[in-house]
């Protein structure tokens, strides 16, 4: 009790401080270890060390994805009370994934909380949807689960993000088209055409989508995952528009075989 008494006789007095005061602006309540949330902000690039111990925001992060992921989970599971675990796994990623959490820790703000060394110009890098897993990992300790739970519900969810809509967006090309593929029998292989780097030096790949031997669609990005699933999407949309390709594509079936999927780098024969 008295414990409780003087932490909130600390706060008050705390609340005209700007650092407290900007965390509440941002978070929406007021912070009880405001150290919590400044670690959470701390990239690795302006790591500070504590009798040896180097300190920044990487645990928070790995906690703070954990607890995200369960959150995310309650709130589908409760909302789409009719719908297969399937369509929940789906969803959930299209929420959690890197670019999303990204593009909510901008519209929320968080990028001017973050202390870095290093400059972020560039399609791949995730410092602030890292930022903000760390953050709901601060959260976490700091208030517990309840007051995570809300915080998402009503900063992320309720404000920034359209259940209804994210569950009906695209989001797997590469396996949709697999899937495709396996249910005609089709031979479909991803290979990597070239690697490039932009004019910050980071690395673009350049992928294509064989179906049959037959070129489908060519994807760029700033990782191979992302190539494939862009020259998935385009195949896709090709075999929709295209049905003299569609026929051709379907004309190389294995007659009764297995498909076959393959990945092919540039260093493979």
């Amino acid at each position: 009790m008295l414990k409780t008494i003087y932490n909130r006789i600390r706060l008050l007095m705390l609340r005209h401080k700007e650092p407290y005061v900007l965390y509440h602006d941002l978070l929406g309540f007021w912070p009880g270890n405001i150290r919590l949330y400044e670690v959470a902000c701390l990239h690795s690039s302006s790591s500070i060390y504590v009798q040896g111990r180097r300190i920044n925001n990487e645990r928070l992060e790995f906690l703070g994805d954990a607890i995200l992921d369960a959150v995310v989970a309650d709130i589908l599971f409760h909302r789409f009370d009719n719908r297969k675990e399937g369509f929940l796994t789906n969803t959930r990623a299209k929420i959690v994934k890197r670019e999303s959490l990204n593009a909510i820790a901008l519209k929320i703000g968080l990028d001017h909380f973050i202390t870095c060394s290093t400059r972020v110009s560039t399609h791949n890098s995730y410092m602030y949807g890292n930022a903000l897993e760390a953050l709901i990992g601060a959260i976490y300790l700091d208030k517990g689960y309840k007051c995570c739970k809300h915080f998402i519900e009503t900063r992320i969810i309720g404000s920034i993000v359209d259940l209804d809509k994210v569950s009906k967006e695209e989001f797997n090309f590469k396996s949709r088209l697999i899937e495709w593929c396996q249910k005609h029998k089709i031979d479909i292989e991803f290979a990597l055409i070239e690697t490039l780097v932009d004019k910050d030096n980071n690395p673009i790949f350049q992928s294509q989508a064989l179906l049959g031997g037959l070129s489908g669609g060519i994807g760029i990005g700033y990782s191979k995952k992302e190539s494939q699933q862009n020259a998935a999407h385009l195949t896709i949309e090709r075999l929709h528009k295209d049905k003299d390709f569609q026929q051709k594509v379907l004309a190389t079936s294995s007659n009764g075989n297995n498909a076959i999927v393959t990945e092919k780098s540039q260093d493979n024969p």
